[in-house]
């Protein structure tokens, strides 16, 4: 059957695409209508009817114009006796005259894993709903990531924890031989469906007494053999900026697992920053996350692949930001103003002589830990060699841009920003150019609003005219005024 396509329109009222190929787009996405939805389906299943979804939060989008819309669910399920849990499924609703041929393909050539709970065990791991013309694939399947449901096989884990108890601090003598791994749970983190998933792991050590040792740790699942060089530039980045130079709270990598495109990475217990960022004041907490990216980069560091220059950001922006006009070409005139300056401005930039550091690559707040007075940046994966400047840029843009995804105040934000320009601009040795900042974070921008049209994050489609427009011209003011 020939799909006809045509071309999505922006629907400011829903903050959605309107898309004639994908007319249920805005079904699959009403997060109020969809646990009754999935409850019926669930049932119609098989599924024991004493339970109910009472929430389901939608945790990532992959919207494809035409072809597909992917939506990840976390689904809260409550049992009538008061039991409660959660559960990943991920949901693909796909052009009507295609699904056929879907189905038959998502099914082909996977082995099905059931689910860990056994309650949801008659749901198949794959299957359609018809209604919805979705396909489903409840954790731990997934259209990519093969090695996810052995990642998640409790003896797998528990045999594989037993062969590596030096990285536990077990010493490699003759009692290690006695020392057993009975118990094993995680914890569901971040997934990202057919790229990559976070685990936090808890198995419980006995040793040859019978004394007990809890130990948590993460699992980071990779849909590629790219995890191999994440896990040594995170080796690395842990060797030079946290063992020897303690410039950093890096969090120690254990082991990679070359068949599994995984690695084991040790926990650093805190809480997210964003998550008790309104127990600190702002100010202090943000001069606090200055001098930790402040002695980042000042450390010594080698070894590291080099970071995006200019010339790359500025060739990411375009391609971004024709994208994002592909789809919304209602904002042209925003973009070609941003575009011309960043093209018109960039040999200035060029002349600007920057130390190469190791820098972060993708350093916000999402990416720190809190722990009292300490914090923790993670994420070490990517670490490049570059220009400092790309770090803070990212961080100041990135934390304004929350102002349109999580609704932070605008207020608080500017205040926060300037107080972290100031303190990390006191710490380095190397010029902190404004108008450079912000060449970046225009660059970085176009990124984000292609990446919020793409993924459908919907509070900030609806601000993107608005808030998001006065920070692109704030950053266009600031970078205009040479």
């Amino acid at each position: 059957m020939e799909i006809i396509m045509s071309t999505p329109s922006y629907n400011s009222r829903l903050g959605l695409f309107d898309d004639p190929t994908l007319p249920l787009v805005a079904t699959v996405m009403d997060v109020n209508a969809m646990p009754e939805q999935f409850t019926r389906y669930l049932h119609a299943s098989g599924v024991d009817p004493k339970w109910q979804v009472m929430k389901c939060a939608i945790e990532k989008v992959y919207y494809r114009p035409g072809k597909h819309c992917g939506v990840l669910y976390r689904l809260a399920l409550r049992h009538v006796s008061g039991a409660e849990t959660d559960e990943w499924i991920y949901g693909r609703t796909v052009p009507a005259g295609t699904e056929e041929e879907r189905f038959e393909k998502a099914l082909a050539g996977l082995k099905p894993t059931p689910s860990a709970h056994e309650f949801l065990r008659p749901l198949p791991p794959i299957s359609f709903w018809r209604d919805l013309n979705m396909i489903l694939w409840v954790f731990p399947q997934d259209p990519d990531l093969e090695t996810l449901p052995q990642s998640v096989d409790s003896a797998y884990v528990r045999q594989q924890v037993e062969a590596n108890l030096e990285a536990f601090g077990v010493s490699a003598n003759g009692s290690a031989a006695q020392w057993r791994c009975p118990e094993f749970y995680y914890d569901r983190i971040k997934f990202m469906p057919s790229k990559r998933c976070v685990l936090r792991y808890h198995v419980n050590l006995l040793d040859p007494s019978g004394k007990s040792h809890e130990k948590t740790f993460y699992c980071k699942i990779y849909n590629n053999g790219n995890s191999r060089y994440h896990f040594d530039m995170l080796k690395s980045a842990y060797e030079q900026l946290t063992v020897k130079s303690a410039a950093v709270n890096i969090p120690r990598p254990l082991l990679h697992f070359d068949g599994l495109h995984t690695f084991w990475q040790e926990e650093w217990p805190g809480h997210a920053l964003l998550d008790v960022i309104d127990q600190y004041d702002w100010q202090d907490i943000f001069r606090r996350v200055a001098l930790v990216l402040a002695s980042f980069h000042r450390s010594p560091a080698n070894g590291f692949d080099a970071a995006p220059d200019l010339n790359e950001v500025l060739e990411k922006a375009d391609e971004d930001a024709a994208k994002l006009l592909r789809l919304w070409p209602q904002q042209q005139a925003l973009v070609s103003r941003v575009l011309e300056l960043l093209h018109a401005t960039k040999p200035v930039f060029d002349k600007q002589e920057m130390p190469a550091v190791p820098i972060h690559g993708a350093c916000r707040i999402e990416q720190m830990l809190a722990r009292g007075n300490e914090l923790a940046l993670v994420d070490f994966d990517a670490v490049t060699l570059g220009d400092p400047i790309h770090d803070v840029a990212e961080l100041i843009a990135s934390l304004q841009y929350m102002g349109l995804t999580r609704g932070l105040d605008s207020e608080r934000i500017a205040v926060a920003s300037e107080a972290f320009y100031r303190s990390y601009a006191e710490q380095v040795p190397w010029a902190c150019d404004r108008r450079r900042i912000g060449w970046y974070a225009l660059a970085f921008l176009m990124t984000k609003f292609y990446s919020s049209t793409k993924n459908l994050e919907r509070r900030a489609l609806q601000q993107i005219e608005t808030a998001g427009k006065a920070i692109c011209e704030d950053w266009l003011n600031t970078v205009g005024a040479m």
